[in-house]
């Protein structure tokens, strides 16, 4: 069993700080390779061909489409790829319909419905109008989707023109996610968006108003320049346009980033200190509290039933998906896999008949046990009985003292064997995730065995 020596290490501050801006020294990062082992290069395709050839197992699938353009690189993101060329794109269309076409023909994808498909990027809707219509029809055609299947596309004000909000619409789309960031136009400008405030809010009122699709907005809160008068006037913004959800993030800056170098050379100012960090969450937090929205994860929040966040759950709840394009990436039961994100690799690998394979790793034993805790943590709920039966071990005893001492701390309550975050435990909710998959890891993994 876990020694209190190892429990320790992930005890929250004491009682009578503030757990939101208090509780750790930093914000955690859930790994997502943990417990994985990667497959050398020369065995990659023939597990690919013989996941192809099974079935796929019990359960709601999802698919996602990676389209690796962009109009330009913002400052904070860490995802940019390849700008946006009109022929390159032409071409990539072509690839991307190719390889759902021939996948769909595979045992693999005629069994069980596919419940979500998100097509996300780098930037979908730098394609033009025509290219997201045939790559949603195919998707619609080809693919076996679940009646309600949820489809959405990821875009961004600048470039998403009328044309292409309906060519999405009428191929199938029923869900837009819009990456606002912030309708602050100092702030926003700061980051390399190019579109102001008023034309930001011109563009979701439009979409808003088609009513054909849920629209939900990104926004992000630790920007430089980003005070908290400045987000309570964004979060009021948003509301007052009416969309379907909304996803509150908190700023990870990246070291690769153009926004990480600005600001280690003095271009820029610093972000928010973490303390300041968790009053942006509790703002948030409160102020949809206090209108009645729905939280659905962590980070989301829904004002109609037209919203549901469906990928987004799903893939944290261990679902398969099947992934389409260069730079994707998906799993199949204890595979996961990438794509190549280099272009002409992608290419030539598609035109040889193969899956452009760029890594493949194989999960442990202990896959489940780490999803079960994902999951339930995104939503702010865990039930430890269910932990015990999954894992076949009595792990409740061995957590309850971490678990006690993170009440104390406030970031949750345990009653009955379920734990319920609170506010500050959502806020800080990987890092108890993080020290969560490490005790199993410490309880249940190889090293225990063989001791």
């Amino acid at each position: 069993m876990a020694s209190s020596e190892d429990l320790a290490r992930y005890f929250a501050a004491g009682t009578g700080l503030d757990p939101l801006s208090e509780a750790f020294s930093r914000r955690g990062a859930v790994m997502p390779f943990r417990g994985k082992r990667r497959l050398p290069p020369e065995e990659m395709q023939d597990v690919w061909l013989e996941l192809q050839s099974q079935p796929a197992k019990p359960g709601k699938r999802l698919a996602y489409i990676h389209v690796p353009f962009c109009a330009n690189h913002c400052l904070f993101c860490g995802f940019y790829r390849n700008a946006y060329v009109p022929q390159i794109g032409a071409d990539y269309t072509e690839l991307v319909i190719e390889e759902i076409r021939r996948e769909a023909q595979t045992t693999a994808l005629r069994h069980n419905p596919i419940h979500a498909v998100y097509l996300g990027g780098g930037t979908p809707t730098a394609l033009s109008a025509e290219e997201l219509s045939r790559i949603i029809t195919t998707v619609r055609t080809e693919l076996p989707l679940a009646p309600d299947c949820e489809i959405t596309v990821e875009g961004r004000i600048i470039h998403f023109t009328p044309d292409k909000i309906d060519a999405c619409l009428e191929a199938g789309a029923n869900r837009f996610s819009i990456g606002v960031q912030t309708f602050d136009t100092d702030v926003r400008k700061r980051q390399g968006r190019r579109s102001s405030r008023e034309e930001a809010v011109r563009f979701l009122e439009y979409l808003r108003d088609q009513d054909r699709a849920a629209v939900v907005i990104d926004l992000i809160y630790g920007l430089p320049g980003q005070t908290l008068d400045v987000w309570q006037r964004d979060l009021e913004t948003a509301v007052d346009i009416g969309p379907d959800g909304l996803d509150l993030y908190g700023l990870n800056l990246i070291p690769t980033t153009p926004l990480f170098k600005a600001i280690e050379a003095g271009k820029f100012p610093a972000t928010p200190s973490l303390n300041q960090i968790g009053a942006f969450y509790r703002t948030g937090a409160d102020f949809f509290r206090r209108r009645n929205w729905r939280q659905i994860s962590n980070n989301h929040w829904a004002r109609t039933t037209r919203e549901r966040n469906l990928y987004n759950l799903l893939i944290k709840q261990g679902a398969d998906c099947i992934a389409f394009g260069s730079g994707a990436g998906g799993s199949i039961g204890p595979v996961g896999y990438g794509l190549s994100g280099d272009l002409a690799v992608y290419g030539d690998d598609m035109r040889a008949g193969r899956k452009s394979l760029g890594m493949m790793m194989i999960s442990d034993e202990l896959s489940a046990l780490r999803t079960l805790v994902t999951a339930g943590f995104e939503v702010g709920h865990l039930d430890l009985g269910q932990l015990d039966r999954t894992s076949g071990r009595a792990m409740t005893p061995v957590l309850e003292p971490l678990i006690a001492q993170w009440q104390g701390a406030g970031l949750l309550s345990f009653a009955g064997g379920i734990v319920e975050l609170t506010t500050a435990g959502r806020f800080w909710y990987s890092n108890l995730i993080a020290a969560l998959h490490d005790i199993l890891t410490l309880e249940l993994g190889p090293s225990r065995d063989a001791a």
